[in-house]
């Protein structure tokens, strides 16, 4: 294995991004719902804003 490949230069760089485009790093509490990466912290604001009311009285 080359050295340079034992340490990569760019350990903290980040994972992904979620739908708001903010970034994700490894570690942090996410979940995946229709292909986006949604943090714990934001699936209340996601579900408002993606999520729709269904009647289940029917």
């Amino acid at each position: 294995m080359p050295n340079d490949w034992i340490d990569p230069p760019e350990d903290e760089a980040p994972w992904g991004y979620d739908f708001e485009g903010d970034e994700i790093y490894l570690g942090d509490s996410i979940v995946e719902i229709d292909g986006e990466y949604i943090p714990l912290e934001k699936s209340e604001t996601w579900i408002k804003n993606n999520g729709y009311k269904v009647n289940t009285e029917e």
